[in-house]
């Protein structure tokens, strides 16, 4: 029997233990008491989720709503500018204020209760760090999006923003550099 084929349950399996298991990928927290302090896995972060579309949003092709916004400071300082505006706005009817220090993203939405008497609407905002010609420069990026609500109520809040950001001098005031910034994230 020289072509028979060898005998699975008696081939030798070696596993190699160096490698996690399928379990061990699929199923990270689970596992982690076999992990040291510093090698524990990093918490997953909310992600930014645009509104549900339904058929006739994707008919007409509707995208949620879009906007960036240009900054001559660190990628850091706009977010903390931003953040401190929103929490100022908790008075106006600003809530559940949101800030993911690590991803450089916020969430906020405009509760049923404001000042304004505009719809409620849920938005996300990203921030980003500009390079130029390969290297960190100070700039920054900030694009806003809608998660939830009233596209009119979405740019009002953009608008504001951009009103009080432009006030404290962190915008980039240059029309032609803010388009050109503009369009590394819009393409």
């Amino acid at each position: 029997m020289s072509g028979a084929l060898p005998n699975r349950s008696t081939a030798s399996v070696s596993r190699n233990r160096d490698r996690p298991t399928y379990a061990e990928y699929r199923h990270p927290v689970q596992n982690k008491s076999s992990l040291s302090m510093d090698e524990q896995p990093m918490p997953l972060t909310r992600q930014i989720q645009p509104q549900h579309q339904n058929w006739l949003m994707k008919f007409l092709r509707i995208k949620p709503a879009v906007t960036v916004l240009p900054f001559h400071v660190s990628r850091v300082r706009a977010r903390k500018e931003m953040v401190a505006s929103l929490k100022d706005w908790r008075r106006y009817g600003m809530r559940d204020i949101v800030v993911d220090n690590r991803a450089g993203r916020v969430w906020c939405r405009v509760g049923v209760n404001n000042s304004l008497h505009i719809r409620p609407v849920s938005l996300a905002i990203e921030t980003f760090t500009v390079l130029e010609r390969g290297r960190k420069a100070n700039l920054s990026l900030a694009r806003f999006t809608q998660e939830k609500g009233a596209k009119s109520s979405f740019e009002r809040v953009v608008k504001a923003m951009e009103k009080v950001l432009a006030d404290k001098g962190v915008l980039v005031e240059d029309e032609v550099r803010a388009r050109q910034m503009k369009g590394t994230l819009m393409g």
